[in-house]
C-alpha cells in the first residue's frame, strides 16, 4: 500500500504552545498519528504521510479522523509530486 503526502488545513485561532500540545493528543488519538503539526496562516496545518489503496481514500480518512478530533477541515493541499501525471 503506498503512502500519499498531504496537507489539511483545520482553520483555528492563533494557538499556544500548551494547545498545540493539547491538539496533538486530540488529533493522535482521532487517528492522525501519521500527521505532524506546524502552524498555518489559516490556523493549523497538519501534513500527513498516509497509506491508502489509493489518494482519495488517504485524504477521506484523514478528513474522517480530523472531525472526529472535533476540528473541522477547510481545505486540503497536495503537492505537484502528489498528484499523478
Amino acid at each position: 500500500m503506498p503512502d500519499y503526502r498531504f496537507s489539511v488545513i483545520v482553520p483555528t485561532p492563533e494557538m499556544t504552545d500548551d494547545e498545540t500540545l493539547d491538539a496533538t493528543d486530540v488529533l493522535g488519538n482521532a487517528g492522525c498519528t501519521d500527521a505532524s503539526i506546524r502552524g498555518h496562516v489559516e490556523g493549523m496545518e497538519l501534513l500527513f504521510e498516509r497509506a491508502a489503496d489509493s489518494l482519495q481514500a488517504a485524504i477521506s480518512s484523514a478528513i474522517a479522523d480530523v472531525e472526529r478530533a472535533g476540528y473541522k477541515v477547510s481545505k486540503v493541499e497536495l503537492e505537484r509530486e502528489a498528484i499523478p501525471g
